[in-house]
């Protein structure tokens, strides 16, 4: 079992927001004191990206036509909202060097262009697909990955200035999040085919078109975040976060060793510090730049997140070294025994939705062994404070 020392954690925050969907509502983190506020606004059907810009939240919503992309003003939460076409399954929302926004749209195969001032549609850039998703920009040129749901591998780019398709570049199979790296190369994250556990991440060269190297990493990512010369990539629904070194190429943490579980949301504050959310057991993770796990906060099912300012932990004392739980056996088949939990800590199995299957509380040698009969076979997490494993139910 883990220790806990005994010690001071002074926490030294730059004002500024996280902004996190929590189910069909915002939720809010104000940094500079640590209140977590479940909800300051109200999102639609299926509010899917967010990003924080120029003082608002925009939050993009793909279930509705009237209200697909809100916009909150910071502190105020006031609400103002555009409906973006019929059906057209809006995405994910970025900010251009022109001042405006870009939204994609799915089943539209465009990027509508929006005033963030006016909340109006200024133009749209046709013929970008199948089914494009989020986008990364450099050089007044947009890329936009386009895995058109498990059948397609393209990255499309589009010239800002005249809003046209100028390219089409090929990655792998179900490629779903593009980042450009500032010298030249285009990460981009595929999820390859449904259930085929192939995930990659491709490395383009942006002046030759080529690709120079796919990093296997398994799982089925999908969402990626850089920080620290680090890329974050999210399997929120197998192992969690990978991660791989945007210099040497390196691939640090894939499916069979995740940096951490969750990556419903990533983002990154202004002082380099990687915030996770992870659906499953209900949290939001602040990392610091040596991907030390430095703060958590509860938040119920938290999804997206964006953040403004910074968060900071300067430490006085000894800091707590936190817990490391661990499942055996695994796989498994009737039952199983948690370890390393602190004693009298809650202990929950989580199904691949999200789902509290089975929970217990941890004993005073910091154990707790639960009957898994009623578990059908699949992959679970168990998590206990803000430690998480994974472990199999195999057939009986």
């Amino acid at each position: 079992m883990s220790s806990f020392a005994i010690g001071l954690i002074l926490l030294a925050l730059i004002s500024g927001d996280a902004l996190i969907i929590s189910g069909e509502n915002l939720a809010h983190i104000d940094t500079e004191t640590g209140t977590v506020t479940p909800s300051v606004g109200t999102l639609h059907t299926y509010p899917n990206d967010l990003i924080i810009h120029d003082g608002f939240a925009f939050v993009v919503n793909s279930g509705v036509d009237a209200g697909t992309l809100q916009r909150f003003e910071l502190g105020t939460w006031t609400l103002t909202e555009l409906g973006i076409g019929s059906g057209w399954n809006c995405w994910a929302s970025l900010p251009l060097t022109n001042g405006n926004l870009a939204v994609s749209a799915a089943l539209n195969n465009s990027i509508s262009i929006v005033n963030p001032t006016t909340m109006a549609i200024v133009s749209s850039i046709e013929g970008v697909g199948p089914n494009p998703e989020w986008m990364d920009t450099e050089n007044n040129l947009l890329y936009t990955a386009c895995g058109g749901w498990g059948t397609g591998q393209s990255v499309v780019v589009a010239n800002i200035n005249t809003g046209e398709a100028i390219d089409t570049l090929t990655a792998a199979v179900n490629c779903q999040s593009v980042i450009c790296d500032g010298n030249g190369k285009l990460f981009t994250t595929c999820s390859g085919t449904y259930g085929s556990d192939e995930g990659s991440v491709v490395v383009i060269d942006l002046s030759t078109g080529d690709i120079t190297a796919e990093l296997i990493v398994g799982g089925f990512p999908a969402f990626s975040v850089a920080a620290n010369g680090i890329l974050y990539v999210s399997d929120p629904w197998g192992a969690g976060v990978y991660s791989i070194d945007m210099n040497t190429l390196q691939i640090l943490h894939d499916s069979s060793n995740p940096f951490c579980t969750g990556g419903n949301g990533m983002a990154v504050d202004e002082s380099g510090y990687l915030w996770v959310s992870d659906g499953m057991s209900g949290e939001v993770r602040v990392y610091n730049t040596t991907e030390t796990l430095v703060h958590t906060y509860s938040v119920t099912s938290p999804a997206a997140i964006a953040v403004s300012g910074s968060w900071l932990g300067i430490e006085d004392g000894t800091v707590e070294t936190g817990i490391s739980i661990s499942v055996s056996p695994n796989p498994a088949v009737n039952a199983i025994t948690v370890s390393g939990a602190t004693p009298g800590a809650s202990v929950r199995v989580f199904d691949i939705t999200g789902r509290v299957a089975a929970s217990s509380v941890a004993g005073d040698n910091g154990t707790s062994t639960m009957d898994i009969t009623n578990l059908t076979t699949g992959l679970y997490t168990v998590n206990s404070g803000t430690s998480n494993t994974r472990f199999a139910v195999t057939g009986r």
